[in-house]
């Protein structure tokens, strides 16, 4: 092993090659996460049609520390194949970002060229499991870690149970996209988001109806208290309009929705796939819509009707569209579909008070407008609309987030 190098607090990046140590790159970032003394990030689902090779740049510029988990894979242009991405991440952390680089033998492999003068960690030899990689990268550090196994880490390397995804449960169309640090302007006030993903499309009528089957207007626990009383008041079995076919079409966003409701089938999802899934706060919903640059709309500073479902002339519309109609038209910075018109969205953020708390009965942020508005300005990324939790018109829908 090389001396130990002394990082404190250090923010870790993890490449590997999704073909081979997918796994145990999810589940070592995990196990670090855990610690109080180390941060550490990983791509878990980066898309096509966005500027990933920037993020992960971004993302390589932002760390102190990279960890190379080298596999077979990464010697596959040897054989004619394309170059392995992992090569190309090495080559930036080293080179352009000047990053400290740890290297682990995740399976029995040559190292690359770039790293043969490097001391590595090698997870190959007999008897290591995740809790000993732990241990060494922090040896390798210099900062203190308890025991991982008297911390309660399992060994998932041998134990590891499968992921259950989002797409396993909800059917198409259905994908995360990860928006990357950044900040957004509320009412003049700058504010900086952290690193989070949101659902590309809003959740379609054919998802919501996951919810209802497994109980979702029966079982309390994922309501929160004044949605159940709600609830039981109005006796809520479904969303308004869900039995209208102008509205109930399988692809066609859910609408008819209050808050609660939407606040409940997040609560249902996150139990389902074991993650943090929510309502978008009003600032990650802006930043997901906005980018960085500012743009007015989703797609730009030129207000277009036909990038959108909405009824500003000459464009009338009277009912909404399939969420995947205006995908490549009005798509927002980082590609994420119907953010303008169609239907308005419910944020988890309390209008007045800024509040993420799910609990009270708070006015609660719309963004995007819907199908029926024909005022220009309603449909700007910054606009900031606001109903009763209460409520669900045919306009209301939602999407999800994950942090």
């Amino acid at each position: 092993m090389c001396a130990r190098r002394n990082v404190r607090m250090p923010h870790i990046f993890i490449s590997y090659a999704k073909q081979d140590t997918r796994e145990l790159a999810l589940h070592l970032c995990d196990s670090l996460n855990r610690l109080e003394n180390v941060t550490a990030w990983v791509d878990r689902s980066l898309r096509a049609g966005r500027s990933w090779e920037l993020q992960i740049q971004n993302e390589i510029d932002r760390c102190d520390v990279v960890i190379v988990l080298y596999s077979p894979d990464i010697n596959r242009h040897k054989q004619g194949k394309p170059e392995s991405y992992v090569l190309t991440e090495i080559a930036y952390a080293k080179w352009t970002a000047k990053k400290l680089i740890i290297p682990v033998m995740a399976q029995r492999t040559d190292p690359p060229i770039s790293l043969t003068m490097e001391h590595y960690i090698d997870f190959t030899l007999d008897g290591l499991d995740l809790d000993d990689l732990v241990t060494e990268i922090c040896h390798e550090l210099g900062i203190p870690v308890q025991n991982p196994k008297l911390a309660g880490f399992e060994n998932p390397v041998p134990k590891i149970q499968p992921e259950v995804r989002t797409t396993d449960i909800l059917p198409a169309p259905f994908e995360w996209i990860e928006i990357p640090v950044g900040s957004v302007t509320i009412e003049g006030k700058i504010e900086t988001i952290p690193t989070f993903h949101i659902a590309k499309y809003p959740i379609t009528n054919a998802q919501y109806a996951k919810f209802i089957e497994a109980g979702g207007y029966i079982e309390k626990k994922w309501w929160t208290d004044a949605g159940w009383q709600q609830r039981e008041k109005d006796s809520w079995i479904q969303p308004r309009y869900w039995l209208d076919s102008k509205w109930n079409g399988d692809e066609q966003p859910v609408v008819g929705v209050s808050w609660y409701e939407a606040v409940a089938y997040c609560q249902w999802l996150s139990e389902m796939t074991d993650q943090n899934i929510s309502l978008p706060t009003e600032q990650q919903w802006q930043q997901a819509a906005q980018g960085d640059d500012g743009r007015i709309y989703p797609w730009g500073d030129d207000w277009d009707c036909a990038r959108c479902n909405n009824s500003v002339k000459p464009c009338v519309s009277n009912q909404t569209t399939p969420v995947r109609q205006y995908e490549g038209k009005g798509d927002s910075f980082f590609k994420v579909v119907d953010m303008a018109g169609n239907t308005w969205e419910w944020c988890r953020t309390a209008y007045e008070t800024g509040s993420q708390d799910l609990n009270g009965t708070y006015i609660r942020v719309l963004k995007g407008c819907s199908w029926d508005f024909p005022h220009i300005d309603l449909f700007r990324c910054d606009d900031r609309s606001r109903d009763e939790p209460n409520f669900g018109g045919d306009g209301r829908g939602f999407r999800v987030s994950r942090s």
